[in-house]
């Protein structure tokens, strides 16, 4: 299906419905240039659960994409104030009458905060999503992220009209944008709400709801202290809970940063589900 935002971008989305329906609606929000496809198996297992799952593709990412991507520009930012707000506009409108919660993966999760209208959302989960300061890199990859987000990520934007994310196995091509502000935001440890490299207006103020932010042990990306460092951005939120989970105590060889939604994380799905029911 398509989602029109406000000025009229069209953004490509897909609507998983229930067989039984538990009354809840999940709006998922993808990471960072990864295509909403990548959610497909998890969103059938939430739909299989008795959830209506929305997802959807930023403009700029996957079918949201239409021209080539050095001829199209937009921001993280962006995806919250146009993106995320008609997402959350659309699956209010058509399913009013439902409790709406967002799971954002990564930059997912950090988006509903750009969001005027975040507060339809009565609970979000945060999957993996880090303040990206590289202060709070493990220690031994700080220099290296330093010296990416300082100069490598920028200059190539600059260079080629575009972030070729694919080289660095970072998921799909970023626009320029997209680069240049997670650069700048990363360079402290305020991030996105940095006095002069932060962005404003923002609401995560507004936010009122219930939040869980999920941590992995072996995520180098969103470290527990980068996921707790994060909350703390929705300062205002109703409750905060954090579980930061290591892989191998549930059986799982690894998660990382993005293998949450993997099959091979079906086992620990259900944990989520019970606690969006209650929230």
């Amino acid at each position: 299906m398509t989602i029109i935002a406000a000025d009229g971008y069209a953004l490509a989305a897909t609507q998983y419905t229930p067989h039984t329906d538990n009354g809840r609606v999940i709006l998922l929000n993808s990471g960072t240039g990864v295509k909403r496809g990548y959610y497909h198996k998890f969103a059938m297992f939430l739909a299989d659960e008795g959830f209506t799952v929305i997802t959807y593709d930023y403009r700029g990412i996957g079918d949201s994409l239409r021209v080539p991507i050095q001829d199209f520009d937009t921001s993280i930012s962006e995806w919250g104030e146009k993106d995320c707000v008609a997402a959350l506009d659309w699956t209010h409108e058509h399913f009013p009458d439902k409790k709406l919660t967002v799971v954002g993966h990564s930059a997912g999760g950090k988006i509903p905060g750009f969001a005027h209208n975040n507060a339809y959302i009565s609970s979000l989960v945060t999957i993996a999503v880090p303040n990206s300061y590289w202060g709070l890199w493990h220690w031994w990859g700080r220099r290296g992220y330093f010296m990416f987000v300082q100069f490598i990520m920028p200059a190539l934007s600059h260079l080629l009209s575009y972030f070729p994310s694919r080289f660095f196995g970072l998921g799909e091509n970023y626009p320029k944008g997209v680069a240049l502000e997670w650069s700048r935001w990363s360079r402290r440890r305020a991030y996105l709400l940095h006095p002069k490299r932060g962005h404003f207006p923002n609401y995560f103020d507004d936010f009122r709801g219930d939040v869980l932010a999920l941590s992995f042990a072996d995520d180098i990306v969103a470290t527990g202290v980068a996921a707790e460092a994060f909350m703390r951005f929705y300062a205002k939120a109703a409750s905060q809970t954090h579980w930061h989970i290591n892989p191998k105590e549930h059986g799982i060889k690894s998660i990382g940063h993005s293998g949450y939604f993997r099959e091979a994380c079906r086992p620990i799905w259900k944990q989520l589900t019970e606690w969006i029911l209650v929230h």
